[in-house]
């Protein structure tokens, strides 16, 4: 088994996978709540992050973290939540966030870090190191989903209804949002700052067409998740493209071809 893993190949492939895993039920709650736009600020801001990792000579994956965290309990400190949310307000922290990083990046010594796979990733360059971290991660957001999965989803239907029932909408929320961080924070190495938030949202808006159920939406986006990773690694392997701009576009395509079926489904009814 641990010969496999040698292989660079079996490496990126098990490390989609593992993304996939994690992408489905995660984005699927981030489209309910729409907070899609927050996975792409925290994304951006993750540049940020990296260059402070690197400056303090601290692993880049805890400047992520705590650039990332920051921002959520800041955000959560304000009264109404969801007025904070506004999409001026996380443009702003978003732009910000990457154009001061890419400056601090810019002070830093040369080679030592590759701008091109922090923002857009690096998929056949995950390590050992990399699959444990992605793993065990993965592992407690699927243990925090399913121990928390109703809440979560009530939340996302209706905030009031899921407060007259006795949930604690802000600590679910904010608990939300944590785990947002902690997945943009894995993921960058894998599908990089700009595409993180790509990932999470194509294949569940193409599920979303299908879908009757929250749980049926999850498992279909899923699969979308999968056929964008096989469609991107093999285009990747086949035409020498970036991986994971090459699974976003994937992903894409599937989008549009759900969306022409669904329409061509469509009574006509002139």
């Amino acid at each position: 088994m641990t010969e496999w893993l040698d292989d660079f190949l079996v490496r990126s492939v098990i490390a989609g996978l593992i993304m996939v895993a994690i992408a489905a039920p995660m984005g699927c709650l981030m489209v309910w709540q729409r907070l899609a736009f927050l996975s792409d600020t925290l994304g951006h801001a993750a540049v940020l992050g990296v260059a402070l990792g690197l400056l303090l000579e601290v692993k880049p994956l805890f400047g992520v973290l705590a650039v990332a965290l920051l921002i959520v309990f800041s955000l959560s400190r304000v009264s109404s939540f969801n007025s904070a949310l506004s999409e001026t307000t996380l443009a702003i922290i978003s732009h910000t966030g990457l154009a001061g990083g890419i400056i601090l990046v810019g002070l830093l010594p040369a080679h030592t870090v590759n701008l091109e796979a922090i923002l857009f990733g690096d998929l056949l360059a995950t390590t050992r190191t990399d699959l444990i971290g992605l793993l065990l991660t993965t592992i407690l957001l699927l243990f925090l989903l399913m121990h928390h999965w109703r809440s979560f989803v009530a939340v996302s239907v209706s905030r009031e209804i899921a407060q007259a029932e006795g949930i604690k909408v802000r600590k679910v929320q904010f608990l939300m949002y944590i785990m947002i961080a902690l997945l943009v924070a894995v993921m960058m190495k894998v599908m990089g700052v700009l595409l993180i938030a790509a990932m999470l949202v194509i294949p569940t808006s193409s599920a979303r067409l299908f879908s009757r159920n929250p749980e049926q939406m999850v498992l279909i986006s899923g699969l979308y998740g999968l056929g964008a990773l096989a469609g991107g690694v093999t285009s990747s392997f086949h035409f020498d493209w970036q991986t994971g701009p090459a699974i976003v576009v994937c992903a894409t395509v599937l989008l549009l071809l759900t969306l022409a079926i669904t329409h061509l489904k469509k009574p006509d009814l002139d």
